[in-house]
C-alpha cells in the first residue's frame, strides 16, 4: 500500500513528516499525515512533487512497490529528465487506474454471483 511505502521513504530519508511536506511545497504536514494514516490517497500532483523533490526515488517502487526504493545514482535511469519522469508517472497511474477498474468489475461480478447463489437457497 502506498501509504506504507511513503512512511518507509520518510524513514529512509531520515526527515520528519513536516520537513518532508515542506519539501513538497506544503506549509503544514496535514496532507502528508492524512496520507500516512490512510485517510487520503496521494493525488497525481503529490506523487509528482515527491519524485521532483527526491529524484533518487524509484517511481516504480513508490507507486507499485516494485524494484528498489532508490535508483542507483550512477545508472542511466538516474539521468532521465523531469519531463520523462512525469510521463512515466502518468503511464503508471493510467495502468493503476486500469487495474482498479478491472478489480471493480470483478468485484461487481462476484457480488452478482453471491446474490444469485443466496437466492437459490
Amino acid at each position: 500500500m502506498i501509504h506504507l511505502r511513503l512512511q518507509q521513504l520518510i524513514d529512509a530519508l531520515d526527515v520528519s513528516v513536516l520537513e518532508f511536506a515542506r519539501q513538497l511545497g506544503e506549509h503544514r504536514g496535514e496532507k502528508v499525515y492524512h496520507i500516512l494514516h490512510g485517510r487520503l490517497k496521494p493525488r497525481y500532483d503529490t506523487l509528482e512533487k515527491i519524485l521532483v523533490a527526491y529524484p533518487q526515488v524509484n517511481g516504480d517502487w513508490l507507486l507499485r512497490g516494485e524494484g528498489l526504493m532508490f535508483k542507483v545514482l550512477n545508472s542511466p535511469s538516474a539521468a532521465i529528465t523531469t519531463e520523462e519522469r512525469l510521463r512515466n508517472v502518468e503511464f503508471l497511474l493510467f495502468q493503476l487506474n486500469e487495474r482498479v477498474a478491472l478489480l471493480q468489475q470483478t468485484n461487481d461480478e462476484l457480488i452478482v454471483t453471491i446474490k444469485e447463489l443466496s437466492s437459490n437457497r
